[in-house]
């Protein structure tokens, strides 16, 4: 049959929340030039949930949001329709929902919204369990409950929802419940002493500020600083860092961290004994005000410097318009005449990354690039200093090699996490009340 388009309602609370308006475009031409394949669904117009609206619309969408759409920009008075009488909102939701996630693609977070929306309703109609909801949708019950598990921590933390796609989402979740379950071991005092060959960590780890940390150190007494500063490039909204996977970074206001990165250069160059080496990581976008803070604190900086070369297309949120961002920057500094131990090296640096869904820390570096650092400036027992710990991936590279070491950072969760990481005993665990309604909804069905 077909209905008016002007007397057809379409509910404000439907599932889907946006629509591609190319694609809708694709369908008008589709619809104009092969016809309508597949009519929308309506059901009686209900005024009980909308009583504000206007007598001429006599009925509701039910099913068909985007035909509908693109019978519009087509100009059509009338559109086909099936019309189911006597549906419930329930039953209405019901198809609606069945719909969508059996048609064109839907964002992540429509997504994972419907497979939650879809166990509740047909949950409350038929009594299904998650294993039955998982085969009506088609997929297996691991699959669907990873999405229903998503939709629901995206309730608690709308910022998953900002998250580029389903799978960084999902990283961004477990980053949260590790970063929760490791600050929480830091306040009760949970944390390891130990790294696994005995080495006491509370006389290589620190928490807090750098700088307030180090000023009661002696002057001369580092033998190589390997360190990874703030950019200053505003990286929780930075161009290459869009929807980033990481929870929580830290500052990186620009005017802040170039101050701070003069004084951290400055307390370095007093820490290091004399004929040593440092490194110290950079956007290449402040080459000069970095090559300047760090010669005015006494070092001789290498003006080429070194290139950690990222294998892979690289990562920029403009595709159409920038190349990928594919290498960092790293300044090569000496003070005084210490030779490379490693020598014949190209100062282009080649080494994968750290994937994302195994990185502790958003600006993780690979151990193999640290190992190779330490090992062209250092020799075994020297000690190591990280003044921005991160990860702890520069601790760990000193350990593989025999080095000592000293990191120093101000994010207790991650402070945490270095210490697990040096124990050896890292372990990654999913949201407590996740993990609990998972099992209860298991032990239904089975």
């Amino acid at each position: 049959m077909k209905l008016p388009v002007k007397e057809i309602f379409i509910p404000p609370d439907r599932q889907r929340t946006k629509v591609n308006e190319s694609k809708i475009a694709e369908l008008a031409v589709s619809i104009k030039t092969k016809g309508q394949w597949h009519p929308i669904v309506v059901t009686e117009m209900d005024f009980v949930r909308f009583p504000d609206r206007s007598s001429h619309l006599k009925y509701m969408l039910v099913a068909g949001y985007r035909r509908l759409l693109a019978n519009a920009l087509l100009k059509e008075p009338e559109i086909e329709a099936i019309f189911k009488e006597g549906l419930s909102h329930l039953e209405s939701e019901e198809i609606e929902l069945d719909e969508n996630l059996q048609r064109e693609n839907l964002s992540f977070q429509d997504e994972v919204r419907a497979k939650a929306r879809i166990y509740e309703v047909r949950k409350e109609l038929y009594g299904d369990g998650i294993r039955e909801v998982a085969e009506h949708v088609g997929e297996s019950r691991g699959e669907f409950w990873e999405d229903v598990r998503l939709a629901k921590a995206m309730q608690e933390h709308p910022e998953l929802a900002e998250s580029k796609n389903k799978t960084q989402a999902n990283n961004k979740l477990r980053l949260m419940a590790r970063r929760e379950k490791l600050t929480e071991q830091a306040q009760k005092g949970e944390i390891p002493s130990q790294t696994s060959q005995g080495l006491d960590l509370s006389q290589r780890v620190f928490l807090g500020d750098c700088l307030e940390i180090t000023k009661t150190w002696p002057s001369n007494s580092i033998h190589c600083i390997i360190t990874d500063p703030p950019y200053g490039i505003n990286l929780d909204i930075g161009e290459t860092k869009k929807g980033n996977a990481h929870p929580v970074i830290y500052d990186d206001d620009t005017y802040d961290i170039m101050d701070l990165t003069a004084r951290v250069a400055s307390e370095a160059y007093r820490l290091l004994k004399d004929d040593t080496h440092a490194y110290f990581f950079f956007d290449i976008k402040a080459y000069a005000k970095i090559f300047k803070s760090l010669s005015e604190a006494g070092f001789t900086v290498e003006p080429i410097p070194l290139i950690w070369v990222k294998p892979g297309p690289g990562q920029v949120n403009h595709p159409d318009s920038r190349w990928g961002s594919g290498y960092e920057a790293a300044f090569f500094c000496r003070k005084g005449h210490r030779p490379l131990l490693k020598q014949g090296q190209s100062n282009a640096l080649t080494h994968d990354p750290v994937p994302s869904k195994n990185k502790i820390h958003p600006v993780e570096k690979p151990c193999s690039l640290l190992r190779q650092l330490i090992e062209t400036s250092t020799a075994t027992n020297e000690t190591v200093l990280d003044f921005f710990g991160g990860s702890g991936s520069t601790a760990e590279a000193a350990l593989q090699l025999q080095r000592d070491f000293r990191v120093i950072e101000k994010d207790q969760a991650y402070y945490a996490s270095i210490l697990e990481r040096l124990s050896g005993n890292v372990k990654v665990e999913s949201p407590k009340s996740l993990q609990e309604e998972m099992q209860s909804l298991l032990d239904e069905e089975d």
